[in-house]
């Protein structure tokens, strides 16, 4: 499948080494709003921007798209602008060869799983959410979609995270618990109770900080 890369930031090399080791599409180059056109990334050209789409699909025979931005929120906006202008394209899953996917997981569309990812059985990993490397989600966790896991985090079992949610570098959630829509674990913080929606917590245990606003960043 002939697929276009978009956006041009640090997620950009982790994405082109995982379908370059997958062996299964053919990038034909990155969209990128900031970067001039015809620019090299890691030995492909940027050929447009994302409101060209339509006419890039055209020149470049693109069927699928692949959304190489770590921000969940950021994420969601490309897909809806993207599925504004061209609702049948394509959303390939990108999965690093060594990611370890138990029987009975529900996959969704424009996963990106990096190397060492181990996802357990009966998981349900939501679309366009992303798995960083050597992260562990346990058997029957739910993960919704556009949410993020970082690398060297660990989920128990029956875990939910929510829309939008992330948890970062090498945090611990604690089996059957809860995270709610929009929040953020921090790094290497140990969650042993339920979190609500729209909430910043960290620390061992974990402890709600602050409140997050819908669209708010994770990623700066």
């Amino acid at each position: 499948m002939n697929i276009v890369l978009i956006g041009g930031g640090t997620q950009v090399s982790y994405s082109i080494d995982i379908i370059e080791k997958q062996n299964l599409h053919k990038i034909v180059g990155v969209i990128d709003s900031n970067r001039d056109i015809g620019e090299n990334l890691y030995n492909y050209n940027v050929i447009g921007r994302q409101n060209e789409i339509r006419e890039l699909i055209t020149k470049y025979n693109i069927e699928g798209c692949v959304i190489t931005i770590g921000d969940n929120w950021s994420r969601k906006k490309v897909f809806d602008e993207i599925s504004d202008v061209v609702p049948d394209i394509l959303w390939p899953n990108i999965i690093h060869p060594s990611v370890i996917i138990a029987n009975n997981v529900n996959l969704g569309k424009g996963i990106l799983a990096m190397a060492g990812v181990i996802i357990n059985s009966n998981a349900h990993l939501g679309d366009f959410t992303n798995y960083f490397t050597n992260c562990n989600v346990e058997h029957d966790c739910y993960i919704d979609d556009f949410a993020s896991i970082s690398a060297g985090a660990v989920l128990g079992g029956k875990v939910r995270v929510g829309k939008y949610s992330a948890i970062a570098l090498n945090a611990t959630v604690f089996d059957r618990l809860s995270i709610g829509d929009n929040s953020v674990v921090g790094a290497a913080s140990l969650v042993t109770k339920n979190l609500p929606d729209d909430v910043l917590a960290y620390g061992n245990p974990a402890q709600i900080i602050r409140n997050r606003e819908k669209g708010e960043k994770f990623l700066k």
